[in-house]
């Protein structure tokens, strides 16, 4: 027996005949087994015959094992439509079995002044992003937990997604405010480096990206008084670079139990005709989901009202990113964004 599992089901050396028979059962568009390669009938679990349907890359029936051929749906577009459903529904099935959604914790043996929250939203646009996996069906699948398959925004996707909304949501109140005042700049980017760690470009010696983009922005007084901030929160002596720190927020995943196809067909701009559509897998709008976030201020202990900013600064900054900004792939094209419910939070502060 081979060791490598697309190695024991070869679909790209079979024949034409065949692979078009293994394409439609592989989906379950049809129960008949190609004459030339029953032993495919091993195959139960749907996930690993999406991954042996990834070899269709290799032959001419690469389009039949996408979408399907002409007005008929067929391949992977033919499975997420009648089969995708069923199947994240019943891997929900197991993430809750094992309680590995995300639940407000008990925060009684935390240190004082911790908080947590959860916001249900639902998507208003459909939710784009980029999977880890080096080999599949179409080129851009969207990002799925690595055990269960199921659609998710790992913890540091949303990291990213809320600093850069929280960031921008900075820049157009510095934009729009008549009477600058570098230490009110400071001061609020400040509050942001001590909620998500340092800033990434904040290197000695060779300031660059983030930094260097708030530098530009708040102008030197500012940047100044920033990291002044910094020095004097964590000791540091002037002649001493500042440290890595970690920030006092702490993400959770959230899992979807559907999926979707969008397609971007780019227009010659001569002819004002498209040839190549590019197809997106996608979490579609309507699906519901779960933000989840933990606060913790290990590094520091902050008094009942700066924890309690803190907590309205982050409500803030999460309802922009939902709703204003979106959050996932292509967002400034609309996708990722969401329609929220009402905001759950537990505190010892």
């Amino acid at each position: 027996m081979k060791r490598e599992f697309g190695a024991q089901f070869p679909l790209a050396l079979k024949g034409n005949g065949t692979q078009e028979f293994a394409i439609s059962w592989l989906v379950h568009k049809k129960e008949r087994l190609p004459s030339q390669w029953r032993e495919i009938s091993e195959i139960q679990d749907d996930w690993a015959r999406i991954e042996i349907l990834a070899q269709a890359l290799c032959t001419d029936r690469k389009n039949e094992a996408r979408i399907g051929t002409g007005k008929m749906s067929g391949g992977l577009r033919y499975w997420i439509e009648h089969h995708a459903k069923a199947f994240f529904q019943r891997q929900s099935q197991y993430l809750t079995a094992l309680k590995l959604y995300p639940s407000l914790p008990d925060l009684a043996g935390f240190p004082p002044g911790a908080w947590a929250l959860q916001l249900p939203f639902t998507l208003r646009k459909p939710y784009l992003s980029k999977d880890d996996t080096d080999f599949y069906i179409i080129d851009n699948p969207v990002k799925k937990e690595w055990v269960f398959k199921v659609p998710y925004i790992a913890p540091s996707q949303w990291k990213g997604a809320l600093r850069a909304a929280m960031v921008r949501e900075l820049v157009a109140w510095w934009k729009e405010t008549e009477h600058r005042d570098p230490q009110a700049f400071a001061h609020r980017r400040f509050r942001l480096a001590l909620l998500f760690g340092d800033e990434k470009g904040e290197e000695q010696g060779a300031i660059k990206g983030l930094s260097k983009y708030l530098d530009n922005i708040g102008g030197d007084d500012a940047a100044k008084f920033f990291r002044d901030k910094l020095r004097a929160h964590f000791r540091v002596p002037k002649d001493k670079p500042l440290p890595h720190y970690s920030g006092c927020l702490h993400f959770y995943p959230t899992f979807f139990d559907r999926i979707g196809l969008e397609v971007i067909n780019p227009h010659d701009r001569t002819t004002g005709a498209g040839k190549n559509p590019i197809y997106f897998e996608c979490v579609p709008a309507g699906t519901r989901g779960v933000f989840s976030l933990l606060y913790v201020p290990l590094h520091f202990h902050p008094s009942k009202e700066t924890a309690r900013a803190d907590l309205d600064t982050i409500t803030e900054g999460i309802l922009a990113m939902l709703t204003k900004y979106g959050f996932g792939a292509k967002t400034s094209s609309g996708y990722g964004v969401a329609e929220v419910d009402n905001i759950h939070v537990v505190s010892n502060i």
